[in-house]
């Protein structure tokens, strides 16, 4: 009989063993099927509950930084999320004490709180709770969670439902912490590639309100926040940006400095961004924001001094802790930091470059201008002269009043060309028609400097032109050519017809153009080293040019001067 008994405990205790290596083997199957931890928290629950014959369980996970244990899975349980503080509830105590609780009766025991059963209609009878250690470290090692399983099918919890728990917790234990550090690396590749892209947006968006709305925006979407604002001062103002979770962004500049801004270095989050401070400075409504919410605060440097960004409430409940998004928002931070110096340099720099512009203008107009003057000063002292006859002074006059002229549309050319206006008036005319203007002009300035001067004309065609505007292009050319035979030389003009109209040729004996300068020599402000030139001749000649639906080229062989083309479509009837 005593045989027959302990053949029997035998039997059902391999058979337990079986039972619960077949079910190790299961829930070991079941944790390594997945690394997210809300299908792995449901998968968790399924199997411990029915491998303890229980009729629920739930896992908390400790929220050291809140002081709470939470859950998101219950199972068949109405509330899908708990919150607890530790220390509260048979669940909390285990969580603070790290005690493993079995309870036959939970009303019999002062820790349980039966505020849940009331809410749901539930009633708790047995309840086994136990802590889950993190599974690497000393005898130190904080609390990861707590398991806790409710009302045992066949009775209560027994002394051998304790140890198949932490059998269980701790394959619990170690499949957790795989979710998290795959969770982690997840992150950080994420955060990579945010943190790219931002460099990438500082190098392609120069204005600043719209590289913050990307990059607050993009924050806002990484965070799962519903509120992420920045405040910092630029230059002798303040700028303020925000990013909402329902896709509204707005950015401001004020004058005023806001109230907060005197409280950064001391305050806390909290006393910095209250919902009066976010209603009255970034125009957020009030029912956008609750004070219970997650901020996160961080600084802005700036060359004006110093802001600050914030991201406020997180819709990732599962987060144990905030760490990873304070040091990302830290990188952002700094990046913001990194938009606004980069703007301010912009702007000096753009700022610089508009008084450069300015003064390049100045100089090239005073440059032009002198050429005319100085053939008016030179006319006049011809007409001064008691030997000159009535014919000659009528001469000489309209040559200086065609020079005043020259002068008066000089400015106004200028003033379009900084414009970008058109302004040509174009009527029939001639190559002979351009060479008589030219040529007392001509004739005069390349004699002072000791240049041959070359006139031919092959032309027979008739042209629709803007003689002013033309003359203007003859006249900056020469001018340049002139220029650069500093010991004299000679400058050949000719005009000949071609099946796309009439080319006009510029050519000179001069030392040429250098390479580096050939390729742009009709940008603006490009010089070859001239002491008073700037360039801005020859891109008013390609302006002037391409409004009479000409082209214009320049070669510069070796040794051979340079060569100016322009061909001038012929004028039709």
């Amino acid at each position: 009989m005593e045989n027959n008994r302990k053949i029997k405990q035998l039997s059902n205790s391999l058979q337990q063993k079986e039972k619960e290596l077949y079910s190790i083997q299961r829930i070991g199957r079941a944790l390594s099927s997945t690394l997210k931890l809300d299908e792995l928290l449901l998968l968790i629950m399924k199997e411990i509950t029915e491998m303890m014959d229980a009729d629920r369980s739930t896992l908390y996970l400790v929220d050291r930084e809140r002081g709470e244990i939470w859950s998101k899975i219950a199972l068949k349980a109405e509330v899908r999320e708990i919150r607890l503080p530790i220390g509260q509830g048979i669940s909390g105590y285990v969580a603070k004490s790290g005690e493993t609780l079995n309870i036959p009766d939970a009303y019999q025991d002062d820790r349980f709180d039966p505020a849940t059963d009331k809410r749901t209609g539930y009633r708790t009878r047995s309840i086994l709770c136990m802590p889950i250690w993190e599974p690497m470290g000393d005898e130190n090692r904080p609390i990861l969670g707590v398991l806790q399983v409710l009302n045992k099918k066949s009775g209560v919890f027994t002394t051998a439902d304790e140890r198949l728990l932490e059998t269980l917790g701790g394959q619990v234990a170690i499949s957790i912490a795989n979710s998290r550090l795959y969770h982690q690396l997840e992150e950080k590749y994420r955060e990579i590639d945010l943190l790219y892209e931002f460099e990438r947006l500082l190098s392609s968006i120069y204005e600043l309100p719209q590289l913050l709305e990307k990059i607050l925006n993009r924050t806002l979407k990484h965070l799962q926040a519903n509120i992420v604002l920045t405040s910092f001062p630029s230059g002798n103002r303040f700028l303020l940006a925000s990013s909402l979770a329902d896709g509204t962004f707005k950015a401001t500049f004020t004058a005023e400095k806001p109230a907060f801004a005197g409280q950064i270095k001391q305050a806390k989050p909290a006393e910095i961004l209250t919902p009066d401070v976010l209603t009255g400075n970034f125009g957020i409504p009030r029912q956008k924001f609750s004070a219970e919410e997650t901020v996160l605060l961080s600084p802005v440097e700036t060359d004006a001094g110093r802001g600050f960004l914030a991201a406020i409430g997180f819709g990732r409940t599962e987060k144990i802790n905030l760490n990873d998004e304070r040091k990302l928002l830290d990188s952002v931070a700094q990046k913001i930091s990194r938009a606004a110096q980069l703007h301010s340099l912009r702007e000096t720099l753009l700022q610089k470059e508009r008084l450069s512009a300015i003064g390049q203008m100045m100089s090239t107009v005073v440059h032009d201008i002198r050429s005319p003057i100085n053939t008016v000063y030179g006319f006049v002292d011809l007409m001064r002269d008691a030997s000159t006859t009535p014919e000659e002074r009528d001469e000489y006059a309209g040559i200086i009043r065609q020079e005043i002229q020259s002068m008066m549309n000089l400015a106004t050319e200028v003033l379009d060309f900084s414009k970008g206006k058109t302004s040509i008036l174009p009527r029939k005319s001639s190559a002979a028609n351009l060479l008589k203007r030219c040529k007392t002009q001509l004739t005069q300035m390349c004699t002072k400097a000791r240049v041959r001067l070359v006139l031919e004309n092959d032309s027979r065609k008739l042209i629709s032109i803007d003689e002013e505007k033309m003359v203007r292009v003859i006249f900056n050319i020469a001018k340049n050519a002139i220029e650069a035979m500093e010991t004299g030389g000679s400058l050949r003009i000719r005009f000949d017809d071609v099946a796309d109209g009439v080319r006009l040729t510029l050519s000179d004996s001069g030392p040429g153009i250098p390479p580096g300068i050939l390729e742009h020599i009709f940008d603006s402000f490009v010089t070859s080293g001239k002491e008073n030139g700037t360039g801005l001749g020859l891109a008013i000649v390609k302006r002037i040019v391409e409004e009479h639906k000409g082209t214009i080229r320049v070669e510069s062989p070796p040794g051979e001067g340079a060569i100016f083309t322009i061909i001038l479509p012929e004028y039709q009837i």
